[in-house]
């Protein structure tokens, strides 16, 4: 690794090589040890390859916490496991009444998806949630509005997958979270990586596109992260969302230092170099960690983000989030 080192810092390898040329996993690890002034070199080829894969539009979507807490599963990092005391709001899925407001809502401000995420392992096939879900599926796609539906509510088979689509759903989100060497170790030892590939495997199958990223700040390593990002462009996922942890009081990972800016920021353009043409969005933690250098993740390969709010936590307000887009827009365009 100091050969690699040493090579870029020395300027003898060609970032700009990697605009139209595929990256191997060994050369993305090269592109770890990039520091100093090289870094911004790399920013900017992401940073054409966004321009140049993607166009100059910012996708933003927006979520519903539709069923909150009481998990079953024993992520470290979330606060709405069942196994840790957070003191967040626990709640049954929310009516169908209660899911149009919220969808209509992410339509008057423009989100492209409105995505239904509810706590716990799964909602499944002959539930009154799994029946709910799909009702209110049939009615937003009949209303005819722009915003498009999204869901992620957990392991769900072939035939759920079916049901889903058969009413309208057009996509589904699933997290891989991390590498698959370092799954149980960072994230859950009640369920295995292997069920949430099951999913995202069947329904790509189907025809659904899959929105699919994980957290970076877990306590992974730079190889970690490359294996995840791989692992997601061999799946085929549409959609990347990059999430930077924060640590939650009362979990595992709650008392984990954030993470550097530069780390957060090489980790976007090396996944826009991995994955060219796929929507990378920015998460959960772009407010509160990238603070004053969040323009610069989209300078930097980013072209979405999360707007509206997270799981548990609270996000920036719609009007500033607009306004925010509109100025990248143009400097985009400029």
């Amino acid at each position: 690794m100091v050969e690699c080192r040493d090579k870029i810092l020395g300027g003898i390898m060609d970032i700009k090589k990697y605009i139209d040329k595929e990256i191997s996993f060994e050369e993305a690890m090269e592109l770890t040890q990039i520091k100093g002034s090289k870094l911004m070199e790399l920013f900017s080829v992401a940073n054409e390859i966004r321009e140049k894969k993607c166009g100059n539009q910012m996708d933003a979507c927006t979520i519903t916490n539709a069923k909150s807490g009481l998990c079953s599963e024993n992520c470290k990092f979330c606060a709405q496991s069942a196994f840790y005391d957070t003191g967040i709001e626990t709640y049954d899925l929310k009516n169908v009444k209660k899911l149009h407001e919220e969808y209509d809502n992410a339509n008057n401000i423009g989100s492209s998806k409105f995505g239904v995420v509810t706590s716990g392992r799964g909602i499944k096939k002959g539930t009154k949630d799994f029946e709910d879900i799909k009702r209110f599926i049939k009615e937003a796609k009949d209303s005819g509005k722009d915003t498009k539906l999204c869901v992620s509510i957990g392991l769900l088979n072939k035939e759920e997958l079916l049901e889903l689509k058969e009413v309208g759903l057009t996509r589904i989100h699933s997290n891989l979270q991390t590498s698959i060497n370092s799954y149980e170790k960072l994230v859950a030892d009640t369920h295995k990586i292997e069920d949430r590939i099951e999913t995202i495997k069947i329904a790509k199958e189907i025809g659904l596109d899959v929105c699919s990223g994980g957290i970076i700040g877990l306590g992974e390593t730079w190889q970690d992260r490359i294996e995840m990002a791989f692992t997601l462009k061999e799946l085929g996922v549409e959609s990347i969302p990059i999430n930077i942890l924060t640590p939650i009081k009362g979990t595992p990972m709650g008392n984990r230092e954030l993470l550097a800016i530069d780390e957060i920021l090489k980790t976007i353009a090396i996944y826009r170099i991995i994955n060219k043409d796929k929507n990378i969005r920015i998460a959960a933690g772009r407010e509160g960690r990238m603070k004053d250098f969040m323009g610069m993740a989209f300078m930097s390969g980013a072209n979405g983000m999360l707007v509206g709010g997270y799981l548990t936590t609270k996000g920036r307000s719609w009007e500033d989030d607009k306004k925010f887009i509109d100025d990248m827009k143009k400097l985009w365009e400029e």
